[in-house]
């Protein structure tokens, strides 16, 4: 019954281990697969408030971006791909009576490419066409869309914003995924036509995608340079513009899943550690009532590192039959969960190689552990004592 107990909590310990490094490993592969949408070096910008003086102009002037400024980037910066400045307006918008009040983000037709944005069938971005005319057109998040028709036909429509007409080209797809979910209720016009509509106002922040991710900071101190030349400030002045690259998340967000992980699998040993105290506690019993045998094996001939092997080996197969147990249970729990639908960000659980290598060396390390301190004292046995022990 000792033995039941203790090769219980080895096998619960391991399928703790198991279940808990597979979901992780999961968490961390879904997570990892909607950061590499967004971590591809996309620089996201904000003009801000200048902390030195420059050439007669005191510090503390804020910074201010035309968008005209950002479309000049591309010609201007040939490592530059894709560029978009972002201005927000706060609107009205309606269609046949149902009115909403939303935001109007105007960009370039660069901005579906870069931001990784899913139209839904039938739909298309804004073009290059529609940015030369100014052309009154609109591409809806599907919240938005849904508050202005319901289940109606959307595209091809006029809605009206501003009390402007506008025909919808697009609508963005529904997604569970916090960082496309900001669309869902917003619209989005050509930047050109939001200056028409709205006056060329400063933008409140831009993007740009360079050609390649190989020399980033260069990337970053060329536009810089280039908008310190435009608007008169230091561009060594870091306050002037605020820069966030992507590929920073991604290496943050990295070492945040792999301290997740870390984090699961010490629990996991934690609790097969004291699946381990239990052996341990078993063997060392064991010990206690063997004392005359291990005293008349030493009194035979037996040498020190037999009685060692002996523990040890009990130790290690009591240990290797819970740990095996563990493996078919958790292979089998894991089989299950990769066939039910499970919440799109936990991902789905994987036993992976690392998977098997961490456990099966936990198990070793506390297997050895469990056996070496009782097996130790039954080796250190005086065969006198061991014998007359009662």
């Amino acid at each position: 019954m000792r033995s039941i107990l203790a090769l219980f909590g080895i096998l619960w310990g391991t399928l703790t281990v198991i279940l808990l490094l597979a979901l992780g490993n999961g968490f961390y592969v879904a997570s990892q697969k909607d950061m590499m949408e967004l971590a591809d070096g996309t620089f996201f910008i904000r003009p801000a408030v200048t902390s030195k003086n420059f050439q007669g102009f005191p510090k503390g002037r804020k910074v201010k971006v035309k968008a005209s400024f950002v479309m000049d980037l591309r010609r201007a910066i040939s490592a530059i791909q894709l560029a978009s400045p972002i201005s927000v307006q706060s609107t009205n918008m309606s269609h046949l009576g149902k009115q909403t009040n939303a935001q109007a983000y105007g960009v370039s037709e660069d901005f579906s490419e870069m931001r990784k944005i899913k139209l839904m069938q039938g739909s298309r971005f804004i073009n290059l066409l529609d940015t030369k005319d100014a052309a009154r057109v609109v591409v809806l998040g599907d919240k938005l869309k849904t508050t202005l028709f319901q289940n109606a036909q959307a595209l091809g429509q006029t809605i009206r914003i501003d009390n402007v007409p506008f025909i919808v080209i697009g609508i963005i797809q529904k997604s569970s995924k916090s960082v496309y979910s900001f669309y869902e209720n917003n619209a989005i016009v050509p930047y050109t036509t939001a200056i028409a509509l709205w006056g060329n106002n400063d933008i409140p922040y831009f993007i740009v995608h360079p050609a390649s991710i190989d020399n980033l900071p260069q990337v970053e101190a060329d536009i810089r340079s280039y908008l310190a030349q435009k608007l008169h400030f230091d561009k060594t002045d870091p306050s002037a513009l605020r820069v966030f690259n992507t590929t920073k998340m991604f290496r943050f967000f990295t070492w945040f899943f792999f301290g997740i992980q870390l984090f699961l699998g010490i629990c996991g040993a934690l609790t097969l550690g004291v699946g381990s105290l239990g052996v341990a506690n078993i063997m060392f019993l064991i010990v206690t009532e063997r004392t005359k045998e291990i005293g008349l094996r030493k009194a035979i001939g037996a040498r020190t590192w037999d009685i060692l092997a002996q523990v040890l080996l009990e130790a290690l197969m009591l240990v290797g039959a819970g740990g095996v147990l563990g493996f078919v249970l958790a292979w089998f729990i894991v089989t299950i969960l990769q066939w039910i639908t499970l919440p799109e960000w936990l991902g789905v659980p994987t036993l992976s190689m690392t998977v098997f290598i961490v456990t099966i060396t936990i198990l070793a390390v506390l297997g050895l552990l469990a056996g070496y301190f009782p097996a130790r004292r039954a080796a250190k046995m005086d065969p006198v004592d061991a014998l007359n022990f009662k």
